[in-house]
């Protein structure tokens, strides 16, 4: 990843940026702001392999099926041998 500390081009839109939201609401510029930041974070986020296997362990549906597969497989096996023991 590059960085771009040394960026004329990044400087230059940031000063506009800067220009252009000096003229704004300081409410509308908050909102904006925050967004941005909260849109940063899930981009860093999704890129890390231990955050994203963090959040998939914090979500319930993951747990639901982790448990119905751990309990459906012996339940599948068990009607297997009672059907065939059944039909014998």
């Amino acid at each position: 990843m590059n960085t771009i500390k040394n960026s004329e081009e990044i400087k230059i839109l940031y000063d506009e940026l800067w220009n252009k939201l000096q003229e704004q609401d300081e409410i509308y510029v908050k909102k904006i702001l925050n967004n941005c930041l909260e849109k940063l974070d899930k981009a860093q986020s999704k890129d890390s392999i231990p955050d994203m296997l963090k959040s998939l362990f914090k979500k319930p549906m993951f747990w639901i099926g982790l448990i119905s597969v751990i309990v459906m497989v012996p339940i599948i096996f068990t009607l297997f041998i009672w059907i065939s023991l059944l039909i014998e």
